[in-house]
């Protein structure tokens, strides 16, 4: 109902700073196809996990990052019949130089095994990236009057703290299962910390 609201009455001409367009354009290449991978990520753990417990949080968070995507394709289709960039989002996530660094971090946790996954994405993307981009986002968006924007920020922004209680128990989970965890899940941590906070940057 939102977002036919701001169709209808042509919120798209209400925006304050045109810049926000082009961070529009940003948003659908360089954020959406990530949720996308995240649901092709937890959809494979989901059917890899022996664990009930594990299988389902997986399949759940699948479904979540799935719909993530969808609501964000289908809010800022609008623009779409209005201004250019904003169509073919895949062929842009795959073919344009600047998008290189949240597609590579996708694509290397997607190729680590089961847990170093779930700690890149459920951690250090959930934590590290969401928070600083959600939240910020959906206030410019707001001040422009895509009040259809702001509305799927928060619905995902309220699933993303979900999603960080998978990575935190995933992460004690493994550290209780073996001292000789500690390393290996102290350099996932580093390492993928530090990838989310310069792909942020």
């Amino acid at each position: 109902a939102i977002i036919d609201a701001f169709a209808q009455n042509n919120g798209h001409l209400g925006v304050s700073d045109a810049r926000y367009i082009n961070a529009l354009k940003l948003f659908i290449q360089g954020v959406s196809p990530l949720e996308y991978m995240a649901h092709r990520g937890f959809a494979h753990l989901g059917r890899q996990f022996d664990g009930v417990g594990a299988r389902v949080a997986c399949q759940m968070q699948a479904i979540d990052e799935l719909r993530h995507a969808q609501t964000q394709m289908h809010t800022v289709s609008n623009y779409n019949k209005y201004y250019n960039g904003m169509h073919s989002w895949r062929h842009w996530h795959d073919n344009v130089w600047y998008l290189s660094v949240p597609k590579s971090f996708f694509d290397d946790a997607m190729s680590a095994g089961p847990f170093e996954f779930v700690v890149a994405i459920s951690f250090a993307f959930e934590y590290v990236l969401t928070n600083l981009l959600f939240v910020p986002f959906m206030s410019g968006a707001a001040y422009n009057g895509d009040m259809a924007t702001v509305t799927f920020g928060f619905s995902a922004q309220s699933d993303e703290s979900r999603h960080m209680t998978l990575g935190l128990e995933t992460i004690k989970f493994l550290l209780e299962q073996d001292p000789g965890n500690v390393p290996i899940v102290q350099k996932w941590l580093d390492k993928w910390f530090w990838r989310g906070f310069r792909g942020i940057l």
